[in-house]
């Protein structure tokens, strides 16, 4: 648990808290475009006549781990729920490799001076 609270906390790293604040407004935005998806396949429209597109802004912003996720399993028969989790492990693993590419190098540990 040390290492995964090492790597957490934000303070340690150059720019932890820059990084802390993207990735938290990337995860904002796939939870708002993955409540937008699912307010529109529970209250569906009744006069919609063909294809609907509310899922492309879950699926542009969690790409290309999404497009990749959703054509590996298309050989597999799957409904909403189960595309919606790989929209959210691919969001989750996407800001994950975010956090960790814009915070930076450690910072050095201040060094000790001789009086």
């Amino acid at each position: 648990m040390n290492f995964l609270q090492r790597q957490l906390h934000y303070r340690s790293y150059r720019f932890g808290l820059f990084a802390a604040i993207v990735t938290g407004v990337y995860l904002l935005l796939i939870l708002v475009s993955l409540a937008y998806l699912w307010y529109f396949q529970l209250n569906p429209d009744p006069d919609e006549i063909g294809a609907t597109f509310e899922a492309v802004p879950a699926i542009m912003l969690t790409s290309p781990l999404s497009l990749a996720l959703l054509m590996a399993l298309d050989s597999i028969e799957f409904g909403p729920v189960l595309a919606t989790l790989v929209l959210v492990v691919s969001g989750l693993v996407q800001a994950s490799v975010l956090y960790v590419v814009l915070r930076g190098r450690r910072r050095g540990a201040p060094r000790a001076t001789l009086a």
